[in-house]
């Protein structure tokens, strides 16, 4: 970690408007939410067993996001899995370790929770961010597939 940052978990009383603030980064085409969809979601966030956003914050300000849930499972010795979304660091905050601050937090918690893995989906076009991954352990074991269902809010 760096002195310039701190990871955290994301509390009821942050606010969702300025997470989302990194979100976006993801897809900035997207529509933004109305603020009261969003304030749901946010609800919904916390108040979902398992789950757990990671934040990177600088001063008052959120620089990175990690969004995790810790899923029950009944192979592998009954052992969950945690299942890693929304890897987001500011444009202006990328190649300052936040991202493996963010990556590293959430190994620590997989392995607090007992969980055999960890996965995670990269766009395919991502190339930068699958060297990372790498970096960090992680392999290339498996084929994803993705349907969206819907492109409207």
């Amino acid at each position: 970690m760096s002195g310039d940052f701190v990871i955290r978990a994301a509390v009821a009383q942050d606010d969702p408007e300025l997470v989302f603030d990194v979100l976006w980064q993801l897809a900035p085409d997207d529509a933004r939410p109305h603020a009261d969809r969003l304030a749901i979601a946010w609800r919904h966030l916390h108040a979902q067993a398992g789950r757990r956003l990671l934040l990177a914050v600088a001063g008052d300000t959120f620089v990175g996001t990690l969004d995790t849930v810790v899923v029950p499972n009944l192979t592998h010795g009954a052992r969950p899995y945690m299942v890693v979304e929304n890897v987001v660091v500011m444009s202006d905050w990328r190649r300052r370790g936040v991202a493996r601050a963010l990556m590293l937090a959430a190994l620590d918690e997989a392995t607090a929770a007992g969980c055999y893995k960890v996965q995670l989906v990269s766009n395919a076009v991502r190339t930068d961010a699958h060297r990372f991954y790498a970096s960090l352990g992680f392999t290339q074991s498996a084929l994803g597939y993705r349907r969206y269902l819907t492109t409207s809010a």
